[in-house]
């Protein structure tokens, strides 16, 4: 199996606690819902490995084992955290916001 480096641009750490202001013009779309994925990293394979995938097989990922994953709206990646539990399930606690998220 081969692993390929992934270039992401970086980003800028949020201080604990700081939120991100929205412009006037992003104000109104506020309450608009959408779902953001949550990338736990990549897996390179061939289709003939995918046709040959049985129970208990494993796939390596991209991401380091303390890697953060990215949280990305549609294909843009507009953050990145650590994976955490919350009670029964799974979260993800913000570590970096890219750029531009939530400026004019």
């Amino acid at each position: 199996m081969t692993v390929q480096t992934i270039d992401l641009p970086s980003l800028s750490p949020l201080s604990q606690g700081q939120a991100l202001e929205a412009s006037p013009r992003l104000a109104a779309l506020a309450g608009v819902q959408t779902t953001l994925t949550v990338v736990a990293g990549h897996a390179h394979s061939t289709v003939g490995e995918i046709l040959e995938l049985k129970d208990g097989m494993l796939l390596q990922l991209s991401t380091p084992l303390n890697g953060a994953f990215d949280i990305c709206l549609g294909t843009t990646v507009v953050a990145r955290g650590q994976l955490v539990a919350v009670g029964e399930q799974f979260g993800i606690r913000v570590t970096e916001v890219a750029p531009g998220v939530g400026s004019e």
